[in-house]
């Protein structure tokens, strides 16, 4: 259950934008599918007893997932939808549904946002949950809960409707300036642009308790009696029912760009494509396949996980430069020649908007050090493809005046997922 992964912004762009392009900047993440521009495949994993976790064979060209509670539905790069798993209630997709932007789905019923900006529904209506209000538009994000429905419009207002017995769908007056919103089985959270949270609806377990002080949040998910909250600096903060231990985020958990909440297990995924989850595993749904990586976009139905992997299949630093622990070392001012893979060519428009970049980070004395052993002169920093040995080369022209500083270099792809190095310059 999960209705904070849904809107088409570029998640993850150079200073000079909106708060909200900032943010997506600095962490690689906004609510809405990983990054529409590159595609993947769906892994999932956990409860299966509706054929929610067997993906369908041969699919790909998938850009964002949404899991309900005994389904999965997954959007395509041509805008139509695919959906496998429990349809008791005909939550699955109609036929000839297109031009689709975003899904989020639940227990029972599913919204889709279409490019123009308005919204469909189908499935479970028995509180008009799945019936739009007429007239809505220009809406640039949609959350499901367990039978009610939120859309954020592009104003940065929200609209909601459907089931309303504990206030879950009453807007708080005059709410505005919101970047986000997601619905718990019987809550509702808005994430404004200043980065503080808003919560309304049920709160028998603490959900819509915002904790005090809570700032510089960058992304919401609202379990079924939860909330979860992902902060600028990469960390998770969690509040509400914990029977499961959904809410008690793993000790040092950090670097983290998109979070996803389940009935009663919650999931994050971290900068370097890879995944954490705790809470309730019972039925395998925080088990997490050994040696997935390359993840872009998560999500998390009422027992089950499910996962976008990119195209683009990272095959780590190759010579001259060394990952952590190592710390490369050479004399500021040379172009470093950084390789790596991709699985193939993917073109030459591979990096986020922006990237790479690289940062100024302390120097340790006591890390493990090694000599880039070949520099390149160049007057620029630039890529290209080598198609003999089927590998990137990224020329990063390093300045003189680095001398005596230590920075990490920052490569994150158009997929979100980051990869980096440290460099020590003498």
């Amino acid at each position: 259950m999960n209705g904070s992964h849904e809107s088409t912004q570029a998640r993850w762009r150079p200073l000079g934008l909106s708060l909200a392009g900032l943010i997506a900047a600095l962490i690689g993440t906004l609510p809405g599918p990983a990054h529409a521009a590159v595609a993947g495949t769906v892994v999932a994993w956990g409860d299966n007893t509706y054929g929610q976790a067997t993906v369908p064979v041969g699919l790909s060209g998938v850009t964002a997932i949404a899991a309900g509670t005994e389904h999965t539905m997954a959007l395509k790069q041509d805008g139509t939808l695919v959906a496998w798993g429990g349809n008791d209630f005909g939550q699955t997709v109609p036929p000839g549904l297109t031009d689709i932007m975003a899904v989020a789905t639940n227990r029972s019923h599913t919204v889709a946002l279409k490019r123009d900006g308005t919204v469909v529904g189908w499935g479970g209506n028995v509180y008009g949950q799945a019936d739009p209000p007429a007239g809505l538009s220009d809406v640039m994000a949609v959350a499901v809960g367990g039978a009610h429905t939120v859309a954020l419009k592009r104003d940065g207002t929200v609209v909601a409707w459907g089931f309303n017995r504990y206030g879950q769908s009453n807007v708080p007056a005059g709410l505005s300036g919101v970047m986000a919103v997601a619905a718990g089985g019987t809550h509702t959270v808005a994430l404004k642009r200043d980065g503080t949270v808003v919560a309304w609806g049920n709160n028998y377990f603490g959900q819509t308790q915002v904790p005090a002080g809570l700032r510089d949040v960058v992304a919401i998910d609202g379990g079924l009696y939860y909330t979860v909250a992902l902060k600028r600096d990469g960390t998770v903060v969690a509040w509400g029912d914990n029977q499961a231990g959904q809410t008690d985020v793993p000790a040092g958990l950090g670097g983290v760009r998109a979070i996803a909440a389940g009935d009663y297990h919650t999931v994050a995924l971290k900068r370097d494509g890879t995944v954490v989850s705790w809470g309730s595993g019972g039925q395998g749904q925080t088990s997490v396949p050994q040696l997935l990586r390359d993840i872009m976009a998560i999500d998390a139905g009422g027992y089950h996980t499910v996962a976008l992997r990119s195209s683009y299949r990272f095959g780590g630093f190759l010579g001259p430069v060394n990952v952590l622990p190592v710390v490369n070392t050479l004399k500021a001012g040379a172009g470093v020649p950084v390789r790596f893979s991709l699985g193939g060519n993917q073109g030459l428009g591979i990096f986020a908007s922006g990237y790479p970049v690289s940062r100024t980070v302390a120097c340790s004395p006591n890390a493990r050090a090694d000599e880039i052993e070949r520099t390149v002169k160049a007057d620029a920093s630039s890529l290209r493809f080598d198609a003999s040995t089927s590998t990137y080369i990224y020329v990063w022209k390093t300045a003189p005046a680095w001398s005596g500083q230590c920075r990490r270099l920052v490569l994150r792809f158009a997929d979100g997922i980051e990869h980096t190095a440290v460099f020590e310059f003498r």
